[in-house]
């Protein structure tokens, strides 16, 4: 099943995204409801929190008095943290009861409004934050009864809008009426979750547009690289040796097909082959590939790769996974550092990429023009900048 995780600062409208959501049949999992669920009267849960708080934070009913306990711990870093480690844990091993009872064609919305904070994002497929100016975050708060010091307090208590995206796939402006958010919502539906779900059913990689089309440099790129690598990490672990946004849309200055290179060194392929199930669950599927064997390593074996991608189409992925070592590991490293250090062979290669541009329409002819220019200078002109810098691969 597609899992899509929903946050975003207090008052910014996330329940409004959620309803309508799951008006397009999305099964939502709301965290607020279930942190009020496990601290119920009679609850384990509320047990633990009267232990570490005190009956103090009870109504004369025997219920949490939760204006009571926020008062507690807004403001006290530790208190909060404290709450957080008692009920994040509770309201997890619930939310996960709930999705696990769903068939797996179903499309997720877990509300979390602290899934940033609690690094959550990469342990779902498609993450989307709502946001909202501050001034209307804190007349929406006001109109629910809140102190203006309150809202506040608890605003600054969560993460900044700025981590928020950069953690997250999608942005949410809801700041307008609500049938403009609805609008908004059905083109993010229909063009990207949707679809994403589909791939994920399929066992399939959404695939780049063959219309080649060569976009601006976005510094959108490095985040976008960030969001897929963190959440390889989440399905490799140590496996991943190192993970390095490379080709393209690494090298500042440069135009690019809106796709994203990503390298992962691994000790062995047999590693990425035994992690199949992890990465398929994590919305990434891939085959066997071989690079284009060049004169020194003229052995195809020793360019052998699995290719995957991403089930997002809103983020077009090209995961690279080879063994630490091999000449097409190297490569794609020393590639990347050359032309970030020398502006003139970085403006050959620009130029390079413009012309076949200029004569290619599709991505596939387009690739096919460049791969010459690889044989003749990327390759030997590459080798002569590390052997005259003294580069050397990183360290895994």
């Amino acid at each position: 099943m597609l899992k899509v995780g929903l946050t975003g600062g207090i008052g910014a409208g996330k329940s409004t995204v959620a309803t309508i959501l799951a008006e397009f049949g999305a099964f939502v999992v709301d965290a607020d409801r279930l942190a009020h669920e496990v601290v119920a009267p009679g609850s384990d849960g509320l047990a633990k929190v009267i232990r570490h708080f005190g009956r103090g934070i009870l109504t004369e009913e025997g219920s949490l008095d939760r204006k009571a306990l926020a008062q507690r711990v807004f403001g006290d870093d530790v208190a909060r943290a404290q709450l957080e480690a008692i009920i994040h844990p509770l309201v997890r091993e619930r939310a996960n009861e709930l999705v696990q009872r769903q068939s797996e064609d179903t499309i997720v919305v877990e509300d979390i409004p602290l899934l940033v904070e609690t690094r959550s994002a990469p342990h779902f497929h498609l993450v989307i934050d709502v946001e909202a100016p501050h001034v209307l975050r804190l007349q929406r708060l006001a109109e629910r009864g809140m102190a203006a010091e309150d809202a506040q307090r608890r605003i600054n208590a969560q993460a900044s809008d700025r981590q928020r995206r950069e953690a997250c796939d999608v942005v949410i402006e809801n700041s307008g009426d609500v049938d403009h958010l609805r609008a908004e919502l059905r083109r993010l539906w229909t063009e990207r979750i949707e679809p994403a779900s589909e791939n994920l059913r399929l066992r399939r990689a959404a695939t780049r547009p063959e219309k080649l089309q060569l976009v601006e440099p976005d510094p959108e790129w490095a985040h976008r690289f960030e969001r897929i690598a963190a959440r390889l990490r989440y399905a490799m672990g140590p496996n991943a040796l190192r993970i390095d946004h490379t080709g393209s849309t690494a090298i500042w200055g440069l135009k690019a097909k809106d796709v994203i290179d990503v390298q992962v060194t691994v000790l062995r392929l047999s590693v990425v082959d035994s992690l199949e199930s992890q990465l398929n669950g994590a919305g990434f599927f891939g085959r066997t590939m071989f690079d284009e064997p060049k004169p020194e390593f003229p052995e195809q074996s020793q360019w052998e790769k699995r290719l995957y991608g991403s089930i997002d189409p809103g983020n077009i992925t090209h995961i690279h996974m080879r063994q630490v070592g091999t000449p097409g590991q190297r490569y794609a490293l020393m590639f990347r550092d050359w032309l970030r250090d020398d502006i003139e062979s970085r403006n050959a290669y620009a130029e390079i990429k413009e012309r076949a541009a200029a004569n290619n329409e599709s991505t596939t002819e387009y690739v096919g023009a460049k791969e010459p220019w690889f044989g003749q200078f990327g390759w030997p002109g590459a080798h002569e900048w590390a052997a005259k810098t003294g580069w050397r691969p990183p360290l895994c």
